[in-house]
């Protein structure tokens, strides 16, 4: 009896073990702790400008064009026509000297910019310069006149650049001068000083020259293409050259 009762408790705790067993729960893994996110401190960032090329921009010049020139001026005794702008005129004087030297001064001249009486101012031989004028001089190659005044216009200070010419078969030294070089009155002044060799047959060189004055409507332009017109011609052919004659004061002959 006493075996049977220890059979019997001994089987229930058994199955009271079995199922204990059944009914506990599986061991969970350790979960992994989630990191925290980092925080990253805010940086003051510094902005740096990128310079942008820049082109210069040329400033851009005007350059005044040329006026016709359908005026053709003549001077018989010295041999050579010029072309000048519509309404132009000549005026020739002979210029006193201290040698046995011939000089005469043409002025191709605007007579409605002051007329020919200002060409001249009195009969004491003093004469100025017109505004919108050009001055020829035409010196006797008989002595070494052309390296006189080529020297004369380098030594007034004013010259800035020297160059060399050549129209019409007369070849030219040309002075750009800040002033004119001959008075040193204000005014940028281009004198063209022919060679002796580039005489004519009576002997003159021309020496042209012209100042750009505050009161000149002429381009530079308009008085570089009337030097470039001026030519010589000969004695037998000067009588059939086109032109208006220049007028020549009968005083200063």
């Amino acid at each position: 009896m006493k075996t049977l009762l220890f059979i019997a408790l001994a089987a229930a705790m058994v199955i009271l073990l079995a199922t204990a067993g059944c009914t506990r729960q599986a061991v969970q893994p350790t979960p992994t702790p989630t990191p925290l996110p980092t925080t990253v401190p805010a940086t003051n960032l510094t902005t740096v400008q990128t310079p942008v090329p820049t082109t210069p921009v040329p400033v851009t010049t005007t350059v005044t064009p040329a006026v016709p020139l359908p005026v053709i001026i003549r001077d018989t005794q010295l041999l050579f026509t010029i072309s000048a702008p519509d309404g132009y005129a000549g005026t020739t004087i002979r210029i006193p000297t201290t040698d046995y030297s011939s000089v005469f001064k043409t002025t191709i001249y605007n007579p409605a910019a002051g007329g020919a009486n200002r060409t001249i101012d009195d009969n004491s031989g003093n004469y100025t310069v017109l505004a919108d004028s050009l001055t020829i001089f035409s010196y006797s190659s008989s002595l070494s006149v052309d390296q006189s005044i080529r020297n004369l216009i380098r030594n007034s200070g004013a010259v800035f650049n020297e160059s060399t010419a050549t129209y019409n078969g007369i070849t030219y030294t040309r002075f750009d001068a800040s002033r004119n070089p001959y008075d040193g009155m204000p005014g940028g002044t281009i004198v063209f000083v022919g060679n002796k060799g580039s005489a004519n047959e009576k002997g003159f060189l021309p020496v042209l020259f012209y100042t750009m004055t505050p009161d000149d409507t002429l381009s530079q332009a308009t008085y570089e293409d009337m030097v470039m017109s001026f030519r010589y011609y000969t004695s037998r052919t000067i009588g059939d050259a086109p032109g208006k004659e220049t007028d020549r004061p009968s005083f200063y002959q």
